[in-house]
């Protein structure tokens, strides 16, 4: 799946708009729609410890899916991204 590229908050700001952002998922909505869902990928995205691999992958190739082996919302974000394809 080819994703966008992440905007310029990948050098330090708010990794998980970058990532929402590059598979076209908007905060706000989410959080309309399921404000627990999206407090608990942003717990997850808090607390994760590979924040700095996160961000060295956002700057040198958001499209390589190595971030998929260790982001605690890789798969929920890919689900998302699924299921948005199926309402519009």
């Amino acid at each position: 799946m080819q994703i966008r590229n992440a905007p310029a908050a990948a050098d330090g700001g708010d990794l998980l708009a970058c990532r929402m952002a590059m598979f076209g998922l908007d905060r706000d909505t989410l959080v309309n729609t399921d404000k627990y869902a999206f407090a608990e990928i942003l717990r997850r995205c808090v607390n994760c410890t590979f924040r700095g691999a996160c961000t060295i992958d956002l700057k040198r190739d958001p499209n390589n899916p190595v971030w998929e082996t260790y982001c605690p919302n890789a798969g929920t974000l890919i689900d998302l991204t699924a299921a948005s394809w199926l309402t519009d």
